[in-house]
């Protein structure tokens, strides 16, 4: 493997979409609910097209796939319900055996995410679509690495793709009172201040009334327990 040094993910960033997509999804929801991510790439869903769904656990992005009519395969390290039992970082699949690749909420757990990410590139098509979902302020989980914004580019311009949106899935203070592990009442406070936050961002009155669009987008991808990403696989 060839990695570039250094990195311009901070000016990527300037350049990069950070708007949340509007859900146009109509189909049956998965457990891990994927209308935003789906939503985000439905233009380039052609029916017939291959989804490899990388850490598929319950397969329940299956009937989301059916939805668009994609030709479904769903791959995970232990889930008796995959169709394949496989590790990510040496996936089983000849290059170029997806036109997409959906990966929702499993690279914060790979060791190495760099060999990942080249594993996706390799299987995917020329031009093909990589989205998902990956931990930065959620607490560890049995986890490894979790991608800050700058963190998602990085690691996926240096691996093949260029990134075409971002933006944040839930709010940090959300994660750390449903999945912390802080006593009950603890968690019960965290949430209690994540809604008194969310109801009076005025008590920011320069950000609430002067900031702009662009500027309140990157301020809520900071704060974001997830990130959900859009990047597509580069021609050469």
């Amino acid at each position: 493997m060839r990695f570039p040094v250094g990195t311009t993910a901070p000016q990527d960033l300037r350049s990069c979409s950070l708007a949340r997509p509007v859900v146009t999804y109509t189909g049956p929801r998965a457990v891990r609910d994927s209308a935003e991510l789906f939503s985000a790439v439905a233009a380039s869903l052609a029916p017939g097209a291959r989804l490899l769904d990388l850490g598929c656990g319950q397969r329940d992005q299956a009937p989301v796939a059916a939805h668009y009519d994609l030709r479904y395969a769903g791959v995970d390290y232990s889930s008796p319900e995959a169709d394949l039992l496989a590790d990510a970082h040496a996936l089983p699949f000849s290059d170029a055996s997806f036109d997409h690749v959906l990966s929702y909420a499993v690279f914060e757990h790979l060791h190495n995410p760099y060999i990942g990410a080249t594993e996706v590139a390799r299987v995917l098509v020329p031009g093909g679509l990589f989205f998902g979902a990956v931990s930065q302020g959620e607490p560890f989980h049995e986890s490894y690495f979790h991608h800050t914004a700058l963190g998602v580019l990085a690691l996926l311009n240096a691996t093949g793709f260029t990134v075409r949106q971002m933006w944040p899935s839930y709010d940090t203070l959300h994660a750390l009172a449903v999945m912390g592990r802080y006593p009950r009442l603890t968690r019960l406070l965290i949430e209690a201040l994540h809604r008194f936050a969310k109801a009076t961002p005025f008590l920011a009155p320069r950000a609430f009334l002067r900031g702009s669009k662009r500027e309140k987008e990157i301020e809520a991808i900071h704060r974001a327990a997830s990130v959900c990403f859009v990047a597509q696989r580069l021609h050469t």
